[in-house]
């Protein structure tokens, strides 16, 4: 069902481009709004020797983009001497979108012509039902990292390679009420320095635990070269108001060391487990319910926990409207 990825030599590259760096922006195609979180895959071919050439590897690098959409690869280094880069390859995919490669469209799997090395811009169209999902592997390819966000395709491409279709289930962002809002969109780098004077780098992505969805997106902001306790992650569901209580309920179940605090929005807790504290609150106007965990090295205190997630409350109030009464 998959297949490698297709590789071509740009004609107007030269090895130095090929090289890299590579960076770019990734929007959805509709609403031209960033694209956190999607996975950023990089792969070079090389080769060596002169006349008779032969295969000399291959490198490749994964990310993912930022809260602005942003994604930047870091040009390939320690290539050995007579060692060459003779292809290059960027592939962008985001759980409800349909993938975007540099050298492929997936329309009509014709030669891309408009890949830039800086500045890419690259838009996301959302994934419609009547897609195939098999053709979508294929045209995804392979890869450790690609397979695993790509699990949640592998049913639905096989129903179809029997005939059949999936049932139906609608994973393209935006498609309730008001703007598709993402985790990374109510918290920034910048946000969590602010309050806790950390003066060091975070990896940034989707948490790894649950893909996102229509209804779901998480941030997982992980602390470069420290342990899991300078980490911090934020989990976000918008639901239907119903559901969306019924959500925050199965958290204060769910979750060691509650103590309910109603400070934030509508319903509020504190969560203690060992060294790791969470703050999660229900908006019930909106239907959000906001998870944040919080490293006790990087949230030294409760109050540094709470104050983080009154920052993504004000965030929540200024990007989605209330949907009952005036909302907090």
């Amino acid at each position: 069902m998959r297949t490698a990825p297709f590789r071509v030599r740009p004609d107007a590259a030269d090895a130095g481009s090929l090289r890299g760096p590579f960076t770019g922006r990734v929007v959805d195609a509709t609403t031209h709004a960033p694209i956190a979180g999607a996975l950023v895959y990089a792969a070079w071919t090389l080769e060596r020797g002169t006349g008779l050439s032969e295969p000399a590897g291959a490198r490749e690098v994964v990310g993912s983009t930022d809260a602005g959409g942003n994604y930047k690869v870091s040009a390939i280094g320690g290539i050995p001497a007579g060692t060459r880069v003779t292809d290059f390859t960027l592939l962008i995919y985001k759980r409800g979108y349909v993938a975007y490669r540099s050298d492929r469209r997936f329309t009509d799997l014709g030669l891309r012509m408009d890949f830039a090395q800086t500045d890419n811009q690259v838009l996301l169209e959302r994934w419609r039902n009547e897609l195939s999902h098999a053709r979508h592997l294929r045209f995804v390819g392979s890869g450790t990292a690609v397979s695993a966000l790509t699990q949640w395709e592998l049913a639905d491409a096989s129903a179809e390679l029997e005939g059949k279709r999936g049932n139906g289930e609608d994973l393209r962002p935006g498609r309730g009420e008001g703007p598709y809002v993402v985790a990374a969109q109510l918290l920034t780098e910048a946000d969590i320095k602010a309050r806790t004077k950390y003066d060091g780098n975070f990896e940034t992505g989707p948490l790894s635990d649950e893909p996102d969805t229509a209804t779901y997106s998480s941030q997982h902001f992980k602390a470069l070269g420290r342990p899991e306790t300078w980490d911090v992650a934020i989990r976000v569901w918008r639901l239907e108001p119903g559901k969306a209580q019924e959500r925050y309920d199965e958290l204060l179940t769910q979750l060691p060391g509650i103590k309910e605090t109603d400070d934030i929005a509508s319903r509020s807790f504190l969560a203690t487990e060992n060294d790791i504290r969470g703050i999660g609150f229900l908006d019930a106007p909106r239907g959000v319910v906001v998870l944040l965990t919080c490293g006790s090295n990087q949230c030294s205190s409760p109050d540094d926990a709470a104050a983080i997630a009154k920052v993504i409350y004000e965030r929540v109030k200024q990007l989605l409207p209330a949907t009952l009464g005036s909302g907090k």
